[in-house]
């Protein structure tokens, strides 16, 4: 039997107490293709309640949107409630398939069957007390040899000037992402290299617990005259990067320090809430720079500032902004 229905039945009885038989779903040959050579579908039963597993075994993980699409799919041709099986999913993509009702079982996990009024949260494979969310600099370093990979040297002196940091900021942050396994390092001609232990999405995925919203604090400025602050953030960079609606008001990230030379100018008038023509601040924890647009935050960092929004359009566009990504 293959490994993932064998832990799917080992972890339902130990959590359940039930005996799981599984049979293969003849049904999948009717499926779309995409489907039927992307996921094994196998046929059970929980306390009477027919399901059917939909288990996914590729390396690469879909994005709850696309997995809701195919579930749907794929419901179409089953009267029995379809369940989405994966060894891992990332903390920030089982938190969305709960919130569109999907149901899913981790074998070891986590499982959310709702039609069976089951949400077992206590399998949680939780990060180690010591591995605490990124500093600053370390999620900047992070993101910066992400979007760079294969394109500049992974070496601190390399990527100090470009970060403006020092070396033993640069020393911290290699520690903390080799502490948390997402990287390695070596020492060549007495540098030290890092590389990166996995593919760029899976790292990015694996990643999620210990990154940070890089927004610090957002202000709003009335009657901007002048040239732009800082690089196109929040709603104003989304609509840049995808085809959701451009807000009315244009929004810009500017680090600590920049932030300061601006509110030098004491004619500026600061807004408690958003005016027909004003302008809105982000102040970002660690300088924001641009990946291919100049004018533009890169999008990983945007992807954070904007990943607590609880609109469902801002969540597709996000998921269609990492889908795009250059992985």
């Amino acid at each position: 039997m293959p490994v993932l229905e064998t832990q799917v039945q080992e972890y339902l009885g130990e959590t359940l107490g039930v005996r799981l038989h599984t049979m293969a779903w003849h049904q999948a040959e009717r499926l779309p293709p995409y489907l039927a050579s992307r996921y094994r579908f196998a046929e059970a039963d929980i306390f009477g309640n027919p399901l059917l597993l939909m288990l996914d075994e590729s390396f690469e993980q879909e994005s709850p949107a696309a997995l809701r699409k195919h579930i749907t799919k794929v419901q179409d041709r089953s009267n029995a409630a379809v369940v989405y099986v994966r060894d891992q999913v990332s903390s920030y993509n089982r938190k969305r398939l709960i919130e569109q009702r999907v149901q899913f079982i981790i074998p070891g996990n986590q499982m959310y069957l709702p039609e069976l009024g089951i949400d077992l949260r206590d399998y949680f494979r939780k990060p180690a007390a010591t591995k605490q969310k990124f500093r600053p600099a370390t999620q900047a370093v992070f993101l910066f040899l992400l979007l760079n990979r294969g394109k500049c040297n992974p070496v601190a002196s390399a990527i100090a000037p470009k970060l403006a940091y020092s070396s033993m900021t640069l020393s911290r942050a290699f520690d903390e992402l080799e502490s948390v396994e997402l990287a390695e390092s070596s020492s060549s001609t007495r540098e030290r290299v890092l590389h990166f232990v996995s593919p760029s999405r899976e790292t990015w995925e694996r990643a999620q617990p210990w990154l940070i919203d890089p927004v610090s604090s957002r202000k709003h400025v009335a009657h901007w005259n002048e040239d732009r602050p800082g690089l196109h953030s929040g709603m104003d960079a989304l609509a840049h990067y995808t085809m959701i609606a451009q807000p009315k008001s244009p929004c810009f990230a500017v680090g600590k320090k920049r932030w300061r030379e601006l509110n030098r100018d004491s004619n500026r008038l600061l807004l408690s809430e958003p005016d027909t023509d004003s302008v809105k601040i982000e102040v970002w924890k660690y300088a924001p720079r641009f990946y291919r647009d100049r004018g533009t935050v890169d999008p990983l960092s945007l992807y954070l500032s904007l990943r607590d929004n609880p609109d469902e359009r801002v969540s597709q566009a996000l998921d269609q902004l990492v889908e795009q990504m250059p992985w």
